[in-house]
């Protein structure tokens, strides 16, 4: 939302059935200055070029501030995902991660129960298919958000005014802590802003998960690259074997310190941010350590790409594929780590008990090097035995 501008309400329904519904909420959002998105209304953006799933669910994702779903008789048209428009306009909101408030009819709440019980029963004089049952049904189940009965369009205004005030109040409450907060924390991912700021219980530990998880993801175009053996960069002529050789020490002894080191940075530093037991962890440590981690994964997807500018002689061929896995286990190791941590940790914390202690590790290995260490044995061999063709 640019400053200066009004706050958005989106408003995702059926319209035909629900037209009058729409109008009040239009009068009702113009009356405490909200902006009305409503696809009826000539304001509403459109690009011509695009469908009309297109330009609804580019609305959601470029001008909603506030979604506001009201779930009638209707499940509406349904595109080649088998979904209808208002179910992916809910999951584009929830994907955005704007505040989120759904209305479903009370007379299709209360067949709820009915239609579970006999699923192939026939519900056309309420519904216009069953998908609208399941998309309610998931809405409720899920427990991603309330779930608000309604009758008429003055049930959904007046629950709405409410709900709009208890979201100021917070808005207000996050805005006094954010203007104490140190300038450089404010640079924090957004996520782990908000561990650090509401402090829930392992807060230090989430917030560290949640960083290292944006982290590791800012560098996909890189992984990209490797996965495609794309590398730019000068060349790197080893085509004579004693050079290439003394390459090979070099790059080994790389890849290892690079192990050892976020293996010690993380296991050492990661005490000292969370803080020993009973202590507030310190958010700058949390950061600096989930950025210094990343900072070792980027390394080492560098240090695998060097291997796709060599020049060298056809007898060092498989030795060089041999040792370019090497940073295999480690990038797996690290990716798989940062995208499951936030979750492992939000389930220990949601069911340890208090006075439990909670410690998670990271463990960093380098491959099997047997098969490497005699390939480079038999070639150092022949070199010894032939050092004028070195």
């Amino acid at each position: 939302m640019p400053k200066g501008s009004r706050t958005t309400l989106f408003v995702s329904s059926t319209c035909y059935d629900l037209s009058q519904i729409r109008a009040d909420i239009r009068d009702f959002a113009d009356t405490l200055g909200l902006e009305p998105i409503l696809s009826e209304l000539d304001t509403f953006p459109v690009n011509p070029s695009q469908t009309n799933f297109q330009n609804c669910l580019n609305a959601v994702r470029n001008r909603a501030d506030l979604f506001l779903l009201i779930v009638g008789g209707r499940y509406g048209s349904i595109n080649e995902t088998g979904k209808s428009i208002t179910n992916l306009e809910y999951m584009e909101a929830s994907a955005k991660g704007i505040p989120k408030y759904v209305f479903v009819k009370k007379d299709i709440l209360a067949l709820l129960p009915i239609w579970k019980e006999n699923p192939d029963a026939n519900f056309n004089s309420a519904v216009d298919t069953p998908k609208l049952f399941e998309f309610v049904t998931k809405l409720r189940d899920t427990g991603e958000v309330w779930v608000f009965p309604f009758e008429t369009a003055q049930d959904i205004t007046n629950t709405l005014r409410k709900q709009l005030s208890y979201l100021l109040a917070e808005s207000l409450e996050f805005r006094a802590k954010i203007q104490s907060i140190d300038l450089p924390i404010l640079s924090l991912p957004p996520e782990s802003l908000r561990f650090y700021i509401d402090k829930p219980d392992g807060w230090e530990y989430l917030a560290f998960a949640q960083s290292l998880q944006s982290y590791i993801s800012s560098h996909k175009k890189k992984k990209l690259d490797l996965e495609l053996g794309i590398s730019f960069g000068p060349i790197i002529d080893l085509s004579n074997n004693a050079i290439a050789m003394d390459w090979v020490s070099t790059k080994f002894k790389q890849i290892a310190q690079i192990v050892e080191t976020l293996s010690q940075a993380f296991n050492y530093g990661m005490v000292k941010a969370v803080g020993e037991p009973g202590e507030p962890g310190d958010i700058q440590r949390i950061e600096h350590l989930a950025s210094r981690i990343s900072d070792g994964y980027l390394e080492a997807i560098e240090w695998t790409l060097e291997f796709h500018r060599l020049s060298l002689e056809p007898e060092f061929k498989k030795l060089m594929t041999l040792m370019s896995f090497f940073s295999s286990n480690m990038l797996n190791e690290i990716e798989i780590y940062a995208a499951e941590l936030l979750g492992k940790i939000q389930y220990v914390f949601a069911n340890h008990a208090p006075g439990d202690s909670v410690k998670f590790s990271l463990e960093l290995t380098l491959p099997d090097t047997s098969e490497f260490l005699e390939e480079m044995a038999r070639l150092a061999e022949g070199i010894t035995s032939h050092p004028d063709e070195s």
